[in-house]
């Protein structure tokens, strides 16, 4: 098993439920976290998102599961977004809808996370996003991660997103130079996204 990250982790949680933004920033702090952000909406969402971008974002589908998804849609197809390619997984309460299934496979989120949730449920989702997060695909009208076998066959194209947090976790003794990599690894993913149009930003 991986060595633990969490203490390298800058998280953002978006949650407009008080109670809930207290339980994940308690499981949160009991991995290890200590640099966790949390905001109630989602304009501070993307607020944070584009000027304090952190490597995960936890977003609770209780923020407005549409709009929630189509933040998350722009922001990935928004090449000049300072990470569009950030690891989002959204939480959401007891059972997913057919609805909401379809939307979150639609907005180009990396999982998803159902209440009520353990530390350790939560520390499993997370290294497994982080360190097997699944290969981008990038095109016409979806910006995210591979979630059928057969787009491997067609001529779509994927590519491994940047990962800031599995940078810095392979890269422990040399943070900085691990986020210049990042940053090198970030440019080229978003000169992927240049055959599409200019996105825009989530707050528009």
């Amino acid at each position: 098993m991986e060595h633990s990250f969490f203490d390298l982790a800058k998280i953002l949680v978006c949650d407009p439920i008080a109670a809930n933004r207290a339980a994940t920033r308690s499981a949160l702090y009991a991995l290890g976290c200590r640099q966790i952000e949390m905001v109630a909406n989602l304009r501070d969402l993307c607020e944070a998102l584009d000027q304090r971008p952190p490597d995960l974002a936890l977003c609770e589908a209780q923020v407005g599961e549409a709009e929630l998804c189509r933040t998350i849609q722009q922001l990935r197809q928004d090449r000049e977004s300072s990470n569009p390619f950030v690891i989002i997984i959204i939480i959401t309460a007891w059972a997913i809808s057919a609805s909401l299934s379809a939307e979150i496979s639609k907005s180009g989120a990396d999982g998803v996370i159902v209440r009520p949730f353990s530390a350790g449920l939560l520390e499993q989702r997370i290294r497994a996003h982080v360190f097997r997060r699944r290969r981008f695909i990038v095109s016409a009208d979806y910006v995210g991660p591979e979630r059928r076998e057969e787009i491997r066959a067609s001529t779509v194209p994927s590519f491994d997103p940047p990962n800031s947090l599995k940078m810095k976790a392979e890269n422990r003794p040399d943070v900085e130079g691990a986020m210049r990599l990042f940053a090198a690894e970030l440019q080229d993913a978003r000169s992927k996204l240049e055959a599409r149009l200019p996105g825009q930003s989530c707050l528009t």
